[in-house]
């Protein structure tokens, strides 16, 4: 029998509302000091939400908020301010 190698996903839900709901992966790791971390990506209709955080519940917290300033207030709809420099366009933040 051949090894096959696979890796476990574990799916993560940041919440606009109880009709708002999207899902994303998580991915927990540690930092260069060994203190562990929780990652997510999330897909929204606008965009791409991603935030880290220590532990798991400030994670979902954070997502939720990222996703009503996404889905509310158009966090994604307004691409900031930039200026070009030698013909390329830089974003200023």
């Amino acid at each position: 029998m051949k090894n096959k190698k696979f890796e476990i996903t574990e799916l993560f839900v940041a919440k606009a509302s109880m009709d708002r709901c999207f899902t994303g992966i998580i991915k927990r790791e540690t930092d260069e000091n060994d203190n562990p971390f929780v990652f997510s990506r999330i897909v929204m209709p606008d965009g791409l939400i991603c935030a880290s955080a220590p532990e798991q519940e400030e994670l979902g917290k954070n997502l939720d908020e990222i996703a009503i300033m996404s889905l509310d207030y158009g966090l994604h709809k307004n691409a900031g301010i930039s200026t070009e420099i030698f013909g390329l366009e830089y974003f200023l933040n």
